[in-house]
């Protein structure tokens, strides 16, 4: 994607801003998506980028993305007031004369028309916009070619470094040194607070939004669920309310969202941080909040014309999202072990006249480094793997596959070693025979296993043969691995002694099927199974 002839550097970011959000990178974590986006955006800056300093100052010295878009963006207006520059000097050779300006002699003041001597004040300047313009010093850059609503004023799209306002350089800033601030900021997310005073709404024709301002940043940004619909909620620790937008509200009406109470119209005022404009509240709603195990029910402002769905304190606190106090930061370990099947193990038996294959290690792309380690030392403290010691013989590499929730599941590729091993020939379940034994009763429970072969114990002597190599070093599976060739029929053979003699019950791998022609017959066998 390249920046097109006279497209803004801003205008610029966000189209590749909204081209990543189709790149898929959803499917990981934050700190994941975020490196791969920056990554992305920044490749995408190099190459397409129409500004070749920028280019050459982002290859000379590594700088983050922020650096990039303020980098782009001052680069830019420097080009404008350049070519603006550039434009004024052509005009004054090409089309202006120059006069010389000399010191006046006695009696010079004749020349002057007697009624300006005697009431300066009823000069009349040129009401011509050009010649205005150079009397008038424009507001906004000190320049004296235009006045300040002259739609060339370079400053006319530049953010304040002072008061944040979009128009004027700082130079220019008629705040400079006081202690107002400006009434909207588009680098914060606005606050809400609720203003008891019983003034009716002020009507105003302002387009910005004075509750949110979205700039990108997912930081904040949690998937919530309100009234069994998911929603991306921006937390806000400093806003008394939740806000909706209009345009979320009708989608989740569309999705058919299970609200407790609606109202239409509120009779509390809500204001922006910093502004006296109430927002336009079109009406109010209550329904249930959930993110993880924890819910409550909350109250949500829909505003007509808001940006971001926006999650207030109140109910962040709720949820445990938001948290204050000395502990706040207190973090606690508390993985445990995986359980296991008892007095349960398993054996690989392997070809005694195959050769062991020892495989190079497969590196795992820098931006899941982390994660990947974090998931090797859970999987420690959960008692699956263990960390190899002594001589190996044979070592598969580790395979990486993304969840559909962004975390990493750590593979084996088993391959060569699944050429080596004895199948034991287990018969497994055919669909038909369930088809067949299903459907006599009345009641029916359906049980899954999580993660059901790691909680099949292998034998020590059987461990060696799943060793993997990372960039920590060597590792073995304690547990009954993914990948293996005959893990189905062990775990399958496992599941027949653990469950033979329970009536009314079929299974296949981790899936149970319990089923009772009456509730208490049902729940009997079911307690029998569990």
């Amino acid at each position: 994607m390249r920046q097109k002839d006279g497209e803004r550097f801003a205008d610029f970011m966000l189209r590749l801003r909204q081209q990543a959000s189709d790149c898929g990178f959803d499917k990981y974590s934050n700190e994941i998506r975020e490196v791969l986006t920056d990554i992305f955006l920044t490749d995408a800056v190099v190459e397409g980028c129409a500004s070749v300093e920028l280019r050459r100052r982002i290859l000379q010295q590594d700088r983050s993305l922020a650096e990039i878009e303020s980098l782009g963006v001052a680069l830019e207006s420097i080009e404008i007031q350049v070519k603006n520059l550039n434009g004024s000097a052509k005009d004054v050779t090409n089309g202006q004369q120059a006069f010389k300006i000399t010191a006046a002699s006695k009696g010079g003041h004749d020349k002057i028309p007697q009624n300006t001597r005697r009431n300066p004040r009823k000069f009349n300047h040129p009401r011509d916009p050009q010649s205005f313009s150079k009397v008038y010093r424009c507001y906004n850059c000190g320049r004296r070619d235009h006045i300040s609503t002259d739609r060339r004023c370079p400053a006319r799209n530049i953010v304040c470094h002072g008061c944040k306002v979009t128009g004027h350089f700082e130079s220019c800033c008629r705040l400079r040194g006081s202690k107002k601030k400006s009434s909207f900021d588009k680098d914060r997310v606005r606050a809400v607070e609720e203003d008891k005073a019983a003034d009716p709404p002020v009507q105003h024709n302002s387009e910005k939004t004075y509750y949110a301002f979205y700039s990108g940043n997912d930081t904040n940004v949690l998937s919530c669920e309100v009234g069994g619909v998911k929603v991306d909620l921006l937390v806000d620790s400093g806003s008394d309310a939740n806000l909706i937008p209009d345009t979320v509200w009708e989608n989740l009406k569309q999705a058919k969202i299970t609200v407790r109470q609606c109202t239409k119209g509120s009779a509390r005022i809500l204001k922006g941080y910093a502004s006296d404009s109430p927002l336009p509240i079109l009406g109010t709603f209550v329904a249930d909040v959930k993110v993880g195990n924890k819910s409550t029910a909350a109250e949500f402002y829909v505003v007509k014309g808001g940006q971001r769905s926006l999650l207030g304190d109140r109910t962040s606190k709720e949820l445990g999202i938001l948290k204050v106090g000395l502990d706040a930061y207190h973090v606690t370990n508390d993985v445990k072990a995986f359980s296991k099947i008892k007095d349960i193990q398993v054996h690989i038996h392997m070809d005694p006249n195959s050769k062991p294959v020892f495989q190079p290690i497969r590196r795992v792309p820098i931006p899941l480094e982390d994660a990947v380690n974090r998931k090797l030392e859970q999987l420690l403290i959960k008692d699956i793997i263990e960390v190899k010691q002594g001589p190996a013989s044979w070592v598969s590499p580790l395979v990486v596959v993304g969840k559909h929730n962004g975390e990493p599941r750590i593979c084996l590729d088993l391959r060569r070693v699944n050429e080596a091993v004895l199948r034991e020939r287990h018969p497994m379940p055919v669909v038909d025979e369930y088809i067949a034994r299903l459907g006599k009763g009345r009641f029916w429970s359906k049980l899954d296993i999580k993660d059901a072969f790691l909680q099949v114990e292998l034998a020590p002597e059987s461990r060696d043969v799943t060793v993997f190599i990372t960039n920590k070093g060597l590792f073995r599976f304690k547990r009954l691995p993914f990948g293996l060739v005959t893990a189905p029929e062990l775990f399958q053979k496992v599941m027949d002694q653990i469950l033979a003699g329970c009536e009314g019950t079929c299974w296949y791998l981790d899936d149970v099927m319990i089923e009772g022609s009456s509730r208490e017959e049902h729940d009997e066998r079911l307690k029998e199974v569990r």
